[in-house]
């Protein structure tokens, strides 16, 4: 079964609206104008409502997300292997669906599963696909789904080829993350260490004592896993 709780949900929705505001207010600009002193405003700064967010993964985590993301006045998309309907939010499913929704997208969040059809999707072919130029000068990538999902060194040369213009990671292909990685010093990308949505120990046990109940009890199991589907 997978593990289904409010404190973890919420986590990861903090951590992803914090870094959409990060990229959409130029958080890292005006950190380094502090750290040199510079006064400079820039009146080209766009509002969340002009900026469309794709979510790859409408479960639990990306159906939150995109509706926290929403509330804030960010044009929300979501694509999802199957077709889910979410209130405000454009749906898309399916291949045909994704290469749809990436030409929109100006920022895209990654709440997946790793799956074989899934590992290594965030790779230079995709990054291609997201809309260039657009209100943040470029599409903005964050992932907190899993490492498996991504393809750093296609991610770093995307960055260099101005493919990206901004990335948040939470997970990665190895970690903890190689000293060497140039993820860890690129100026367009932020580092987390595996933490957006920390499994906190008694939510977790909670969650696991009401499954053992339910069994013991003959009750129906709640999120369980599809292992023809993998998540």
């Amino acid at each position: 079964m997978r593990v289904v709780d409010p404190d973890l949900r919420d986590r990861m929705s903090e951590w992803v609206v914090m870094h959409a505001l990060i990229h959409l207010r130029q958080l890292r600009r005006y950190e380094r104008q502090q750290r040199e002193k510079v006064w400079a405003d820039d009146e080209a700064q766009p509002r969340a409502a002009e900026v469309q967010v794709g979510v790859l993964g409408l479960g639990v985590l990306g159906t939150d997300a995109a509706t926290k993301l929403k509330a804030l006045g960010f044009k929300v998309a979501g694509w999802s292997a199957t077709h889910k309907v979410l209130d405000g939010v454009d749906s898309f499913s399916g291949p045909d669906g994704l290469k749809r929704l990436l030409a929109l997208t100006d920022m895209l969040v990654v709440l997946l599963p790793l799956t074989p059809d899934t590992r290594g999707m965030l790779n230079a072919s995709l990054s291609a696909q997201l809309r260039q130029g657009g209100p943040l000068g470029g599409p903005v990538l964050i992932n907190a789904g899993r490492g498996g999902l991504q393809v750093e060194a296609d991610i770093v040369a995307a960055l260099e080829k101005g493919l990206l213009e901004g990335v948040s990671l939470d997970v990665f292909e190895r970690e903890p993350l190689p000293k060497n990685s140039p993820l860890w010093s690129h100026p367009a990308v932020y580092v987390s260490p595996h933490n957006a949505a920390i499994s906190e120990p008694g939510a977790i046990a909670a969650a696991a004592a009401r499954q053992i109940q339910a069994f013991e009890q003959g009750e129906p199991l709640q999120n369980v896993v599809d292992r023809a589907r993998a998540y």
